[in-house]
């Protein structure tokens, strides 16, 4: 255990991360229309807003962020951010493509060049022949399976199943807010999911639980909401990794990071609940 919490002690943005900022800024830099883009906010957006701890759970387009009792607000804004700023590069590198594991993997390598640690790995795809039930299923069961491998030793993992119940539980009570993430998982097709319990361990590491859901958007039912689609007649795709950050890594990157998503920060739909509903 020691040496596991001593190596993601040292994890810090790697030289590609920092590449990755740099021409996120220089892209920034020549989009003429970034400035007006930015002050010309849609209502319902507040991606804005910080983390509190009574709104502990965050739409965030179409992936889905729950934060647990033991993470600090400090650090809920910088996972929070680091999330974003990966989603941004995913598109970009992956957002093109056929293969719905590309985007799950370029997600995951920005976390990594940014400074996660991945010391589980875990993928699995779905077919309709091979599974029932509802997409909420497959959401919260993918996380469940990753913690199951993860608890025996990382610290802090087995909670991150309870956070992702709860904040699919409390997603479900609130009207508007389910009606804004159904709008933004099945807008699009090929809709790139992810839920992503969060919390802190009592040596300060961020601990994550990163879940992707792909499916085909042309084989919607229209009636029905996202979480409570009948999975055995779509095609779907799921991939599960486990991640830990330490935030000490995040001071130096921070000052960019932020300027990206200052531009960007409106690009999705947001908006934040109480996971405890």
């Amino acid at each position: 255990m020691e040496k596991f919490e001593e190596s993601v002690a040292l994890e810090k943005c790697t030289d590609i991360g920092k590449a990755r900022l740099v021409r996120s800024r220089a892209l920034l830099a020549e989009t003429s229309h970034a400035r007006s883009f930015m002050s010309s906010g849609t209502a319902g957006q507040d991606v804005t807003s910080s983390p509190t701890k009574e709104l502990d759970a965050l739409i965030l387009g179409n992936s889905l962020v729950g934060y647990g009792d033991n993470i600090s607000l400090e650090n809920m804004t910088v996972i929070e951010n680091l999330i974003k700023f990966s989603r941004l590069e995913a598109d970009r590198e992956a957002g093109h493509s056929s293969n719905p594991a590309a985007w799950h993997r370029e997600f995951l390598s920005c976390m990594r060049d940014m400074g996660c640690s991945v010391p589980i790995e875990a993928s699995v795809e779905y077919s309709k022949t091979s599974v029932a039930g509802t997409m909420k299923n497959v959401m919260t069961d993918i996380v469940k399976a990753g913690v199951n491998a993860a608890k025996a030793a990382i610290p802090g993992a087995a909670v991150l199943g309870a956070i992702a119940d709860s904040t699919v539980a409390a997603l479900e009570k609130e009207t508007e807010t389910i009606n804004l993430f159904n709008y933004e998982v099945t807008k699009t097709k090929g809709v790139k999911l992810a839920i992503l319990p969060c919390d802190q361990t009592k040596n300060g590491l961020i601990v994550v639980s990163f879940s992707s859901v792909n499916h085909d958007g042309n084989k919607l039912d229209g009636k029905a909401l996202f979480l409570d689609l009948n999975i055995s007649t779509l095609d779907v795709y799921q991939g599960s990794n486990f991640l830990t950050f330490n935030p000490s890594a995040y001071a130096e990157v921070k000052e960019d990071v932020e300027h990206v998503l200052g531009f960007q920060r409106r690009a999705v739909l947001a908006k934040r609940f109480s996971r405890r509903k």
